[in-house]
């Protein structure tokens, strides 16, 4: 193990200090090729990046890291370049236990924040696992049912799929006002802020409830930060100036929500595994028919990694407009929380109305465009 540069523990000396009794991370890894290097960063709240301060080898599939920290600090261990899991540095003993092939059985627990971080993810692993199960298994009946235009087994299969969407926010609203003054919570309400993905009061109010070694550490320093900049950070509503957005269509041109605006132009956020999407897609295509020719033009982003099923589902689907995939930065800046939901942008890019299409979008339309 390397000793810590000085310029480094300088720049720390807010988070650890020298103490008598301090942390111990002891690491086993499977299916992580030996002599690899592992890293140890914390986060930097002024930059909101994390910075490495200790290295080690990968031997016999295991590793150790140990120092002091005066307040919980939030860290996170590279693995591997595609590889990194969250872990608290507070004082005592830190059991990480991780499983590249096993996601669901990878653990940190020894110490009170760690247990607590580590039973929320399991929640939200379990979940998602669920949600993949079903979808996997489902999908054949999906795709015939997009072929046959069957609303019926689509939105079956939306309100079902909806159920692991609550399930999900549930356990994550459960926390943020169950135990707001806790660890774990301020990692919630950190990566919410970060992602421009709450409203900046109600993180506010979370904040307040924080107890004072929290806020006091990298992470509550890092949430004020966010909070005392979240006038710039707002998310998008009605009103605003749209952000502009690029990116490649399925042919590989780049194109961008601005140099493609209509008279009234609808930012579509879907997703091809998404039944509820599929259900209103026929209400996507009819309006897009009825009015492309008075001025409407449509951008529809994708919230999927897949492009072979992306461009798949938009030849199936037969829809002509534009298209573009796999921009979550973009879905948090818009605050998008379920799909499909649209936004309404006038001819100069300002937001004109947001909804997940469950209005008579021939009123709006007719008043904007005739």
């Amino acid at each position: 193990m390397r000793t810590l540069p000085l310029v480094i523990i300088a720049f720390l000396l807010m988070s650890f200090t020298i103490k008598d009794k301090g942390f111990l991370i002891k690491g086993t890894t499977k299916n992580i090729p030996e002599g690899e290097m592992i890293y140890l960063k914390v986060l930097d709240p002024q930059t909101n990046n994390f910075n490495a301060i200790d290295s080690v080898q990968l031997r016999n599939n295991s590793f150790e890291f140990e120092g002091n920290t005066t307040y919980p600090t939030y860290a996170l261990l590279e693995l591997s370049e595609n590889v990194t899991e969250l872990v608290v540095l507070e004082n005592g003993i830190i059991n990480f236990q991780y499983d590249y092939n096993d996601d669901l059985s990878t653990s940190t627990i020894g110490t009170k924040n760690n247990n607590e971080l580590n039973a929320f993810h399991n929640n939200i692993k379990r979940v998602q696992k669920e949600a993949n199960a079903y979808r996997d298994a489902n999908q054949d009946i999906l795709t015939q049912a997009i072929k046959d235009n069957d609303r019926e087994i689509l939105e079956r299969l939306s309100n079902e799929f909806k159920v692991y969407v609550k399930n999900i926010n549930d356990i994550i609203t459960d926390q943020l006002t169950q135990h707001s003054n806790s660890f774990t919570s301020s990692v919630i309400l950190f990566q919410r802020l970060d992602n421009k993905n709450i409203d900046p009061n109600e993180a506010k109010s979370y904040y307040n409830q924080l107890a004072d070694p929290i806020k006091k550490s990298n992470i509550g320093v890092a949430i004020k930060n966010l909070l005392d900049n979240s006038s710039v950070s707002t998310l998008i509503k009605v009103g605003d100036k749209a952000l502009d957005i690029s990116g490649e269509d399925p042919n590989g041109k780049t194109i961008s929500l601005f140099e493609s605006l209509g008279e009234i132009t609808l930012v579509h956020f879907w997703a091809p595994w998404c039944p509820a999407c599929h259900e209103t897609l026929p209400i996507i295509k009819s309006i897009y028919e009825k009015y492309h020719t008075k001025g409407l033009n449509i951008f529809s982003i994708a919230l999927d990694d897949n492009k072979e099923e992306w461009v798949e589902s938009i030849q199936k689907e037969d829809l002509n407009w534009l298209h573009i995939s796999n921009l979550y930065e973009i879905q948090m800046q818009y605050g998008v929380k379920n799909i499909p939901t649209v936004f309404i942008l006038d001819k100069n890019g300002t937001v004109i109305d947001i909804n997940h299409l469950e209005i008579n979008f021939d009123t709006l339309l007719n008043k904007y465009l005739e």
